[in-house]
């Protein structure tokens, strides 16, 4: 009977030695554990976060690195398609001037230039005889 009640009370020892324990810090103990499990947790998303930034970030510069040769590539295409436009605008202005120059210098060419002084003479004379005449009308 000692026994049990040597058991009994050793039983009833721990019991309370517990309850007296776990009532004393269990409050302690359960805020030191979040704090901790809240500053590693915390850690490792300042972590992820900046790893994340950093990642868009560079993926941010590459994409705007990609449109400005992109752009750059397309300004140069726009601006060569318009200097040969440009260029083929005015050799066609070139052509057209240079084959109506031929054309006149040719139509010159075939005009006798001898024949239209003695037609100017000739009209001039004419001019001269129709005044005479008028003047020989009046004067009498």
């Amino acid at each position: 009977m000692k026994k049990v009640l040597g058991i009994i009370l050793l039983f009833s020892f721990l019991i309370s030695a517990g309850t007296i324990y776990a009532s004393g810090n269990s409050g302690q103990n359960l805020s030191d554990w979040y704090k901790k499990a809240f500053q590693t947790e915390s850690e490792k998303l300042g972590a992820t976060s900046a790893t994340g930034m950093v990642l868009v970030f560079k993926e941010v510069n590459l994409l705007v690195e990609e449109t400005k040769k992109s752009i750059e590539d397309a300004l140069t295409s726009f601006r060569d398609i318009k200097v040969k436009e440009a260029e083929s605008g005015i050799e066609k202005y070139r052509a057209e001037t240079i084959s109506s120059l031929n054309a006149t210098v040719t139509e010159l060419e075939n005009v006798n230039f001898d024949d239209y002084v003695d037609k100017l003479n000739i009209n001039a004379q004419i001019d001269k005889d129709f005044e005479q005449m008028i003047e020989d009308v009046f004067s009498d």
